[in-house]
Parts: structure tokens; C-alpha cells; sequence
């Protein structure tokens, strides 16, 4: 089964873990859920085997309204149906983030075997979505968990 290529705005189902204030210690509620990749960057150094490695951010998607002090924007209904997920209303979270290597943790998308990805989010919720993620993570710097 195939991976697909990360780029910008893709929506894959990946093993997000939850960290920052008001939160446990990681791991902390590891769970597949939709994540959008909002950054990608080389790793420093190569593997031992030669392969490059790519750095991977990825801000979760939840059913779950954002609490105090966490920063959220509602996927609108058509974008929702478009990525397949459910009809509960959904967020995209912009103050928790993972760095990770790619493909470190990505997941099959629920029901499916040869399927990691729901496809990309409209250009300008991605730009709406990466201005937010770039303020919370100025002020915040905790809310971002490297694996």
C-alpha cells in the first residue's frame, strides 16, 4: 500500500499524541485521528542507512470544542464532507502540534487498509489555519510535542 507524498494542506490520519497546558506529560491520549500537515522541513542529518529524513508538524483535528486557553478553527461543513469525516462538527486545532518523521506513526484511515490520507483542505482555510498555528506557536512554544 502506498503512502502518500506529503505536502502542505494534506489531511492524513496519523497517531496524534495531545501535549501542552492543561494536558499530561506525553503520551497522552496517542490516538489516530485526522491531522493536517502544516509544515514539512528536512531532518539535519541523514539515518545511519543514507535516507533523508523529513520533519513532519501535524495540528489534530477533533469533535471536541476547544477549552480555555486553546486555540481552534471550526472545519466548515462542506470542507468536513469533503475530507469523508463524520457530521459531528469538527476542529482544527492550531495551539497543539507534533513534530514527527515522516511516516512515523501515520496510520490506515479508519475502514480502510491502502488508504492514509482524506485529501487537502481549501488553499485559503490552510493559509487561515498556518497564520493562526504560527501566532499560538510564537506565544506558545510548549503547545508543540517533538517525537
Amino acid at each position: 500500500m502506498p503512502l502518500p507524498v506529503p505536502k502542505l494542506g494534506l489531511v492524513v490520519c496519523y497517531g496524534f499524541v495531545w501535549a501542552g497546558a492543561g494536558r499530561q506529560s506525553p503520551p497522552d491520549a496517542s490516538k489516530d485521528r485526522p491531522c493536517l500537515i502544516v509544515d514539512l522541513e528536512p531532518g539535519e542529518a541523514p539515518t545511519p542507512t543514507g535516507r533523508s529524513v523529513l520533519r513532519v508538524t501535524y495540528l489534530p483535528i477533533s469533535h471536541v470544542a476547544p477549552r480555555s486557553g486553546e486555540t481552534a478553527i471550526p472545519v466548515p461543513g462542506r470542507v468536513a464532507r469533503h475530507l469523508g469525516l463524520t457530521f459531528e462538527r469538527s476542529y482544527l486545532y492550531t495551539s497543539y502540534a507534533v513534530e514527527d518523521d515522516w511516516p512515523f506513526a501515520l496510520a490506515a484511515l479508519h475502514g480502510a487498509t491502502d488508504r492514509f490520507d482524506h485529501g487537502f483542505i481549501p488553499p485559503r482555510l490552510f493559509e487561515a489555519v498556518a497564520a493562526d498555528f504560527a501566532t499560538d506557536l510564537a506565544t506558545h512554544p510548549r503547545f508543540i510535542h517533538r517525537r
